[in-house]
């Protein structure tokens, strides 16, 4: 990783202290000490947003430096400024990593909308397999990765979920038991249920409501997601309405 304090002098820190207070509280682990999650990325205005891609769990890991949690937090709604710092981690991330900067990618060129990607469990690990490991090594750290997820969405309220395959689906349902409305529960098969459009809905603390689409992991999606054309559509017809 490149000098951290180089890239802040060049490029700025446009994020507001306000956001940036709530991002150093969703940041820190549970020592106060080093940072041990990663609550989302984006780029731009995260309350712009009207959309989250979800994964379940934040994968690469993105090493950051003592005393460098700012310019992190600004990473992660300045991709440029992230590719610049985690360049090697992002060429070997894992696919579905790689997928979902390319469908945020299309979102934007197609329909000029932004979006934001994280995880159900954002404490960040170096693949989904050490998934298991981390819940014993680090069970308190890793319990609040879950309870930030729900406080980024709280925070930002999106119009749209897209949840990624069906373990990211199964743990959702779990997660938001009280507070969700399945249209079809008899239909499990996440290619079924990727193109037949929003398939349930979920109510935020306030009441809002939000629509949930699920799909394949967006490790097939590619430059244009040739093979995901049903659920482009479908997505693009709630994209209009909402707009």
């Amino acid at each position: 990783m490149k000098n951290l304090y180089s890239y802040k002098e060049v490029l700025g820190m446009p994020i507001s202290t306000g956001l940036y207070k709530k991002m150093h509280q969703w940041l820190m682990g549970e020592d106060g000490k080093i940072v041990a999650f990663r609550p989302f990325l984006t780029n731009g205005n995260p309350y712009k947003s009207r959309i989250f891609l979800i994964s379940t769990n934040a994968v690469p890991f993105f090493k950051v430096e003592d005393r460098s949690e700012q310019i992190f937090a600004e990473s992660l709604v300045n991709r440029e400024l992230l590719k610049e710092l985690y360049l090697s981690e992002i060429k070997g991330a894992p696919r579905e990593f790689k997928g979902s900067l390319q469908f945020e990618a299309w979102l934007k060129k197609h329909y000029n909308e932004s979006l934001i990607y994280t995880s159900l469990n954002t404490y960040q690990i170096e693949l989904t397999d050490h998934a298991k490991n981390a819940k014993k090594e680090d069970a308190a750290n890793f319990e609040r990765g879950q309870t930030i997820f729900k406080e980024v969405m709280e925070e930002f309220q999106p119009e749209i979920i897209i949840l990624q395959g069906s373990a990211t689906f199964n743990q959702f349902k779990t997660l938001y038991a009280e507070n969700i409305v399945i249209f079809n529960e008899d239909e499990m098969k996440v290619q079924v249920l990727e193109e037949m459009g929003a398939i349930a809905e979920v109510s935020y603390g306030n009441g809002k409501k939000t629509l949930v689409f699920v799909t394949r992991s967006m490790s097939y999606f590619g430059s244009e997601g040739k093979n995901f054309e049903r659920f482009k559509e479908n997505l693009a017809k709630n994209l209009l309405v909402k707009a």
